[in-house]
């Protein structure tokens, strides 16, 4: 038996690897949320992992159809990510730097799942 792992399809995935940092980021950026908006940090979190599960989920499967159909969801969910981001910007929330650099991967993101869903039509 070899010792070499056997990696998933969305393992070699740039989108996936940078979808994993946003929602790294987008914790951080959760964490630091006052209480009474707790419900945008819950919010900004489920969006930024339901990206990255997506993603995974539709690398994983095998019709055409089914893959564009789960990154067309990432890519909506990655939009929700954008979205809270600008909504905690525009309240004062959350530090605009650290936010900008989270919309500089969501449009990655955005922009990667754009071309997976060009390739999977």
């Amino acid at each position: 038996m070899s010792d070499k792992a056997y990696p998933f399809p969305h393992q070699r995935l740039d989108v996936y690897r940078v979808a994993l940092q946003l929602a790294q980021l987008s914790k951080g950026l959760a964490d630091r949320i006052p209480r009474g908006y707790r419900s945008f940090a819950d919010q900004l979190i489920r969006a930024a992992g339901s990206t990255v599960l997506l993603i995974g989920e539709g690398a994983n499967r095998y019709s055409k159809g089914q893959k564009r159909q789960r990154y067309a969801e990432a890519r909506g969910e990655c939009g929700e990510v954008a979205a809270a981001l600008d909504l905690l910007l525009a309240l004062g929330l959350v530090p605009r730097d650290d936010a900008q650099q989270a919309l500089v991967l969501a449009g990655r993101v955005g922009a990667m799942l754009t071309r997976l869903l060009q390739r999977f039509a």
